[in-house]
């Protein structure tokens, strides 16, 4: 009807633009009007349904299952079986093979949509050492359509980042990232985007955590700003409104302690479900009634969000209920394991097999193995560059340290997984009032210096430390320029820069101290 009358249609435009604006307030009004009958039959016409979003997040490259006391936890192959026996999710194409040109007839009316808050590709050795290209893969197959960004998504650089969203198929969304540097175009990424499932349009937005220069490398972002999140989403929503979806989702990589008074203030955003991220902590919240969930990191756990949505209802209220979940993937030791997605099995076997290759070589060994925030395993970290650097002090930050060592065999592999980031080693000079306030950080590892009985700082030696004396500390070149909040820049602003791996000392401090089963390297730390 409209197509029918544009000549006539577009005379009377031109005539009301030139009687002045309220009979252009008339046109747009006209206008909305038409395109409301336009849009009124296709509406009538769909039915309600039920969505199922499958969220995880930080996800850091754990593919393979862990064993933990006495519980076999995770797994990408072991969680993608979950989804399509228990959800009914379409897995996607398997590794190494081309997309499918159509979907098997199972997944022509696929009613999930698996989402991330961020941080997919740095962890475990499997993942890291092939800079995140096995876990991007492996999303790939589990079908993850839109991640949020996360501070760690540059760790192998920017063009590894682009390889793997293009590997992964997903779509990264940060309402708060904006590209400063016109060369940087590829890395602009969008507010919101749209996704269809049985007929309905689910909008999702994604948010990344303001802080992400100062919890990553700070020098990977140059040319990219973070603005505040809640001035960011005050603009996204409503342009993501403005699509008309049926429902809209939040993806944020902050933690649910930043986002809940977030939410608290804004019930007009009219959201229908917020994913939580970043701090790692499990949580299933409902502020303002919408759910609000971290369903923790590394595979491990899913929230099953279910959203019965009428899309005959106005918008904004078209979610008619929503039930939640947090779904643990894990079983006993030695129960009977539901069969792990075969291809995605397969293809971290040949992952597996190629690290194997690479860092397979055993260097120690580890009678109980050492748990991530022990204070044998700082000691070992640490200890091995002040050894190997000939430094007086060495300081590392408690969340470097990604993983515990299992008992057992010590490989290069082992290494590379407790301290899966590219890091650098970096020489300072430091004053003895300086390495106090190193002392004082909530997140500061120091070995060669130590609180004594009397509770003056005294350094390896015995001797107290002074506070006007300068010092050599080995650090790494994340916290040099200011990550986790240290200072070491402005308190020498001309280091020696090594040049070393991070993880290069603790390798061959270890090789050389020939531990074995008999003589374990944590009986040295005890």
């Amino acid at each position: 009807m409209i197509a029918a009358r544009g000549a006539p249609w577009a005379r009377a435009r031109r005539a009301i633009v030139a009687l002045g604006a309220p009979a252009l307030l008339c046109l747009a009004a006209c206008d909305a009007r038409e395109a409301a009958r336009a849009r009124a039959p296709a509406r009538a016409e769909r039915a309600p349904a039920a969505i199922t979003l499958l969220y995880t997040a930080d996800e850091h490259g754990w593919l393979l299952p862990t064993a933990e006391e006495g519980r076999v936890l995770g797994g990408a192959a072991e969680m993608l079986a979950r989804w399509v026996s228990s959800e009914r999710h379409c897995a996607g194409p398997a590794p190494g093979a081309p997309p499918r040109l159509l979907p098997s007839p199972a997944c022509q009316d696929v009613s999930t949509l698996a989402l991330s808050g961020g941080d997919n590709w740095t962890g475990p050795a499997i993942s890291s050492y092939f800079t995140g290209a096995p876990m991007a893969d492996a999303m790939a197959r589990m079908g993850y359509a839109a991640s949020a960004f996360g501070n760690h998504e540059f760790d192998f650089g920017r063009d590894a980042f682009l390889q793997n969203r293009t590997r992964s198929r997903i779509t990264y969304l940060a309402a708060n990232l904006r590209v400063t540097d016109p060369s940087l175009s590829a890395l602009a990424l969008p507010s919101f985007t749209v996704f269809e499932r049985r007929g309905l349009r689910v909008g999702v937005v994604g948010l990344a955590t303001a802080r992400t220069r100062e919890a990553a490398t700070a020098s990977r972002f140059e040319g990219i700003d973070f603005q505040d999140e809640e001035a960011a989403l005050s603009r996204a929503i409503p342009e993501a409104w403005r699509a008309e979806p049926d429902a809209l989702v939040l993806l944020a990589h902050e933690c649910q302690d930043v986002l809940e008074p977030l939410l608290g203030r804004h019930p007009e955003w009219r959201l229908s479900f917020v994913g939580a991220g970043h701090c790692h902590k499990k949580a299933d919240l409902r502020v303002n009634g919408v759910p609000l969930i971290n369903p923790g990191w590394r595979l491990r756990s899913y929230a099953r969000v279910s959203l019965e949505i009428d899309p005959r209802r106005p918008l904004r209220q078209r979610v008619v209920s929503t039930s939640t979940e947090i779904v643990d993937v894990s079983r006993p030791e030695g129960a009977p394991a539901e069969p792990p997605d075969e291809a995605l099995t397969r293809a971290s076997a040949g992952w597996q097999r190629a690290l194997d290759e690479a860092l397979g070589e055993q260097i120690g060994y580890s009678s109980d193995g050492m748990e991530r925030h022990s204070p044998e395993i700082q000691r070992w970290i640490a200890g091995a560059w002040r050894d190997q650097l000939g430094v007086d002090i060495a300081i590392l930050n408690k969340d470097g340290i990604r993983q515990s060592v299992p008992r057992g065999p010590i490989t290069r592999a082992t290494v590379f997984s407790v301290l899966p980031f590219d890091n650098k080693l970096v020489i300072c000079s430091l004053r003895g009032s300086d390495i106090l306030e190193a002392l004082r950080h909530p997140d500061a590892v120091l070995f060669g210096v130590a609180p004594s009985a009397s509770g003056r700082p005294v350094l390896q030696d015995g001797s107290p430390l002074d506070e006007a004396r300068r010092y050599t500390v080995a650090t790494i070149d994340f916290l040099y320029f200011g990550g986790d909040g240290f200072r070491f820049q402005a308190q020498d602003p001309s280091p020696s820069w090594t040049g070393l791996d991070w993880r290069a000392p603790v390798i061959a401090w270890t090789k050389a101290l020939g531990t074995t089963a008999s003589a374990p390297l944590d009986a040295r730390f005890r």
